[in-house]
């Protein structure tokens, strides 16, 4: 049994710190640790078991005071400096950019623990006011995004440096057992385009007349000519590509709601509950696409999920909020009220990248109460409608743009979210993405 480090903190925020160190110790790089607190300590203190050590400044929480969730305590933007190990930048959020690498001890002036907590937990989110027209926190107004690190897994980056030090100081740390994985997943919110037959001629109609685009009105009188199926219903034709690349997708199907709602359809129409059927027979997942009016309704939430499990005959344990409504804390406290155990919200509508700093799942925090939760949260690195609809970009630039992303994630042997709605795929305008895609997809496989 590797030995444990062992840790000395100030007793300052204990729930916050231990936290922190669950991140960037125990959930990234798998090390062993116990922590201790004193009163006397000064900053972070970790001593190896071949007698030599690392120091880390607490510079945030040691200035805090007894309230720390305060708009003034949150840096204008980032700066970046080079790693004293290799070539590669180093994000510094709080604490000073100085080191100190002796053969006894390693000095970091960076407050890692502090930072990592900032973005994992997501406090800005809650502490910042500004919100869009869905209830939403905005990308632009994070400090990630102001910093240019949206692009980057900054909390991995400094997991890495962490490693860096104590390796430098000769002792060393069993490699966690982690390979890259593509995670793909679709939130259904509709199902089918047409309904009835007489859907047809309202969806060209709307082409021709309202939107007076003449060769989408084309497109749908060729599609209607040419194919049997709804341009929805692509789940078999996805099942397959799938499988032949050796993946697992999970499908989120909004549940049972009032008429009415937004994305409303009958959930327990045969054709729904089919479809939920032949998705888990064939080995792939079903989760709960929380409604938009569930956002902040607790018993919303977990209604929805109980009908789910009725309608699939499954249990549903996993989560993405229509819209990406995600408020922290209270979105997380909802979810684990309700009985979900694994969340994929956590990623902006409006830019692609790691919003929590993150490409792999970890636990969450309440900040509010203090304590951590038994859910966990898969971040969303990218999805379809913040490439083209957001973004703007062109397919071949939304595909190299993944790519890029991706390279991200395979430093760290990470985790990486890709949502496709079936709607984005048989239509005049996403016709052309279809390549995007599948493209994504077989290349990624073969990792």
């Amino acid at each position: 049994m590797p030995e444990k480090l062992k840790v000395l903190a100030h007793d300052a925020f204990r729930e916050e710190k231990e936290y922190a160190l669950e991140i960037l110790m125990t959930e990234l790089p798998g090390i062993e640790w116990e922590i201790r607190f004193s009163p006397d300590s000064k900053g972070y203190l970790i001593e190896l078991p071949n007698g030599r050590s690392v120091r880390i400044r607490d510079d945030f929480f040691s200035k805090a005071g007894s309230d720390y969730l305060k708009i003034e305590l949150i840096p204008d933007k980032g700066t970046n400096i080079e790693n004293p190990f290799d070539s590669s930048p180093l994000a510094v959020l709080y604490g000073e950019p100085d080191f100190s690498l002796e053969s006894e001890c390693c000095y970091c002036g960076i407050d890692l623990f502090a930072s990592a907590y900032f973005m994992a937990v997501r406090w800005e989110e809650y502490v910042v006011p500004i919100r869009d027209e869905h209830g939403r926190f905005p990308a632009p107004h994070a400090l990630a995004f102001r910093s240019g690190w949206l692009e980057r897994p900054v909390v991995h980056e400094w997991s890495q440096f962490l490693r860096q030090m104590i390796e430098y100081l000769g002792f060393r740390l069993p490699e966690k057992q982690a390979r890259f994985r593509l995670e793909i997943s679709c939130d259904v919110d509709h199902p089918l385009l047409w309904w009835r037959s007489s859907d047809w001629l309202r969806t060209t109609g709307g082409a021709l007349f309202k939107r007076r685009n003449l060769q989408e009105a084309l497109f749908w009188l060729k599609y209607k000519i040419t194919s049997d199926k709804d341009p929805y219903d692509v789940f078999d034709e996805w099942l397959d590509i799938f499988e032949r690349n050796q993946l697992k997708a999970q499908f989120n199907f909004l549940s049972e709601r009032k008429p009415g709602s937004d994305c409303w359809y009958p959930v327990e129409h045969p054709f729904v509950v089919r479809k939920i059927r032949e998705i888990l027979s064939r080995g792939h997942k079903t989760g709960l696409h929380t409604s938009y009016e569930s956002f902040d309704h607790p018993d919303l939430t977990a209604l929805e999920r109980c009908a789910l499990e009725r309608i699939s005959g499954a249990p549903v344990t996993s989560s993405r909020a229509h819209y990406l409504r995600l408020a922290v804390p209270f979105t997380w406290n909802i979810l684990h009220e309700a009985g979900i155990v694994t969340d994929s919200s956590a990623g902006y509508p409006e830019a692609e990248g790691f919003r929590t700093g993150m490409c792999t799942s970890f636990p969450v925090f309440d900040f509010l109460n203090r304590k951590q939760l038994p859910l966990r949260e898969h971040p969303l690195i990218a999805m379809d409608v913040t490439l083209a609809l957001y973004r703007r970009y062109t397919p071949p630039e939304a595909l190299e743009r993944l790519f890029n992303l991706k390279k991200e994630v395979l430093k760290y042997n990470g985790i990486f979210t890709l949502l496709w709605h079936n709607s984005s795929w048989n239509t005049h305008f996403w016709i052309p993405w279809k390549r995007v895609f599948t493209n994504f997809i077989s290349e990624s496989r073969q990792i």
